[in-house]
């Protein structure tokens, strides 16, 4: 039976729920940690021009998540993400291309020209099969340069939120 997944702003009252996830990228994290990691990205969101967004699978279990920010390099507009964080046994890869494709569609929702993953702050957790973040992002279309996984991707407006399955 496939399970289904929907990616969406994470909200305040949702983030402590994120706290497993956060914990596959930094095994000691504290609740208290995580809520003064994330607090930056969920008091202004999008209108502030930074978020945290959740995949969370039908059955409400947060499976992944990351967060963002808009910045300018001159006259482009870059949607940088510091944390991303994929965690499951077998479908851990769906979530991770799903999220993947929901950082695509907000940059260009944003517009902005250009989307920078920060390699340290990027983790899929899978017992199997092994996943290699880097690998994932680049079969994707993005290219590594120094410690960041970097896509040029065309203005649009695209709808963030993503569905799919896993």
């Amino acid at each position: 039976m496939t399970k289904s997944f929907i990616i969406t702003p994470l909200s305040p009252s949702h983030a402590d729920q994120a706290l497993p996830v956060a914990q596959a990228l930094h095994r000691d994290m504290t609740l208290d940690q995580w809520r003064g990691a994330v607090a930056p990205f969920l008091e202004s969101n999008i209108d502030g021009g930074c978020g945290a967004m959740a995949c969370a699978m039908s059955d409400g279990h947060i499976r992944g998540l990351y967060c963002w920010r808009v910045s300018a390099d001159g006259a482009v507009r870059v949607l940088t993400v510091p944390i991303f964080v994929a965690i499951g046994l077998f479908d851990a890869a769906a979530t991770s291309a799903a999220q993947i494709e929901s950082i695509d569609h907000l940059a260009r929702q944003l517009g902005c020209g250009t989307v920078v993953v920060d390699v340290r702050g990027c983790v899929v957790a899978a017992t199997a099969p092994k996943l290699d973040a880097e690998g994932l992002f680049t079969r994707l279309g993005y290219r590594l340069i120094g410690e960041a996984l970097v896509r040029e991707v065309g203005a649009g407006s695209a709808a963030f939120t993503t569905a799919g399955a896993a």
